[in-house]
């Protein structure tokens, strides 16, 4: 397993965790503040503007990433090009952005709220070439201390919004203040892969033909990326049209747990990108396939006991991430269910780096028949069984999505080893729940140690974590020669 993307991962991972742990408490402050209803709007902008957000790049970002992962000599070429793209894309969705609020006629803390986070998509889509060398060069362990202070950013102004009493508006402001951030210091830190980098002089070498033949080429990642957006942010669209602000807050509490989990197959995926797109340019297959059960196997081990135990244990984690407010107790049933779906994330995550480098068009497919599928779904759904079953289509989803990307990575990369790795955690995670629901009422601090406790005990006894896997971890904290 390559160390330099196993430290990429700890870096991302560590500075990710810290941030984890501080953003729960700030969102335990700021989901009984804003009560039911105020979360539900606040949400409900991130979800709209996400949604642009996501398609802004038109996938290009991870297009770029690869290109430049094969053929480093053509990086400012590149780099150039997707910033002037960037410029005018962005400034084009931006406008969408607010002329679609102004026809849906919402009231105005929304539309100021949009107009807000909307300008801070524009800021953010000029960091995507940046990032876009980043990711390429595998330099991530700066691109991690960006994100632990895009963190810090978010936690301060959750902070001042509840103690100078401000609203969802000042809350939206967050993602402007990120994007100038994030471009200010990825303009520094690009220089070391781009030298003599005039960005202004530059755009006026805008080339729509080579632009046009990027987007030629890259289309499949451009739907495949903007499906992504549709089907991880349509629930909360769905659920605000058909039920409410005060269910899509209610939703939104169980969901937040599933975005700060999310953090850690993000940071996976976005590192094995490059790797595995590198190994598979030299054809070196073989590698590919250790690496790739290798990975399968470590994220399998997490992500089962956060399954199992964020089941058992839902109430009393919401009560938890909503300061054992009333108002939100109905969060804890969709939590049950919802907490299946980023360990079904984990899980096939590695290969959804494989498939987005190698088989874009069929990610592309599978994705878009997961966007009507979550769509169809959430409508038939949801007027029935309420928000739960919008927790239940995102289950659902996640698991289409890895079943497929599971066939055709076996059928046409590699034929690697799954099913036999999944027995022995299986089983530690079935004893786990065993030893958990007896004591599913009891304080958090006593429940949470004795499950993990009880989980790698039993992974321990049964010889699932061999010495290799431990070389991986060890190899984590070793000093890194890369300046």
């Amino acid at each position: 397993m390559s160390t330099q993307v196993s430290k990429n991962i700890f870096s991302l991972t560590a500075s990710r965790m810290v941030a984890l742990v501080l953003l729960f408490f700030a969102y335990r402050e700021l989901f009984p503040y804003l009560g039911t209803e105020g979360t539900g709007q606040y949400q409900f902008i991130l979800s709209y503007v996400l949604i642009f957000s996501i398609i802004v790049d038109f996938g290009i970002q991870q297009f770029i990433t690869k290109k430049i992962s094969g053929n480093p000599g053509e990086t400012k070429q590149y780099f150039l090009e997707f910033f002037s793209f960037e410029v005018v894309v962005a400034g084009v969705l931006y406008l969408l952005l607010l002329v679609i609020a102004l026809l849906q006629h919402y009231d105005r803390v929304i539309l100021y709220g949009v107009a807000l986070a909307g300008l801070g998509m524009v800021f953010n889509a000029l960091t995507y070439p940046y990032l876009a060398v980043m990711a390429a060069f595998q330099d991530l362990r700066k691109v991690a201390w960006i994100n632990f202070l895009n963190s810090c950013v978010n936690i301060a102004i959750i902070f001042l919004a509840i103690i100078f009493h401000r609203y969802v508006v000042f809350l939206a402001a967050t993602q402007l203040v990120f994007g100038i951030l994030g471009l200010i210091l990825y303009r520094f830190l690009v220089r070391r892969h781009i030298a003599d980098l005039s960005i202004v002089k530059n755009l006026n070498l805008f080339d729509f033909h080579l632009i046009k033949n990027i987007l030629r080429q890259g289309w499949p990642f451009a739907l495949l990326v903007g499906f992504s957006a549709l089907y991880n942010r349509i629930d909360i669209i769905i659920i605000t049209y058909l039920k409410g602000y005060e269910q899509t807050g209610l939703y939104s509490a169980a969901y937040k747990i599933f975005d700060l989990l999310g953090f850690f197959p993000s940071v996976v995926s976005f590192t094995l990108f490059p790797f595995f797109t590198s190994l598979m340019s030299k054809g070196a297959v073989a590698e590919v396939k250790v690496n790739l059960e290798k990975y399968l196997k470590l994220m399998l081990m997490a992500a089962l006991p956060m399954a199992v135990g964020g089941m058992i244990l839902s109430r009393k984690l919401i009560m938890l991430m909503t300061h054992s407010d009333p108002r939100f107790a109905g969060s804890a049933g969709v939590l049950a269910i919802l907490i299946w779906a980023p360990a079904i994330l984990f899980v096939y995550i590695p290969l959804n780096s494989l498939v987005l480098s190698q088989l874009t068009k069929k990610a592309m497919v599978i994705t878009g028949a997961n966007v009507v599928i979550n769509s169809v779904g959430n409508l038939l759904l949801i007027p029935h069984f309420g928000i739960k079953a919008a927790a239940a289509m995102t289950v659902v989803s996640e698991s289409l999505q890895g079943i497929f990307y599971f066939y055709f990575v076996r059928k046409n990369i590699t034929n690697f080893n799954f099913l036999t790795s999944a027995i022995k955690p299986l089983a530690a995670a079935a004893i786990m729940g065993a030893v958990l629901w007896p004591i599913r009422d009891r304080q958090l601090f006593i429940s949470l140690p004795v499950g993990a406790a009880v989980y790698f005990f039993a992974l321990f006894i049964s010889g699932f974590v061999k010495k290799e896997d431990l070389a991986v971890l060890k190899n984590l904290f070793r000093p890194s020669s890369a300046s």
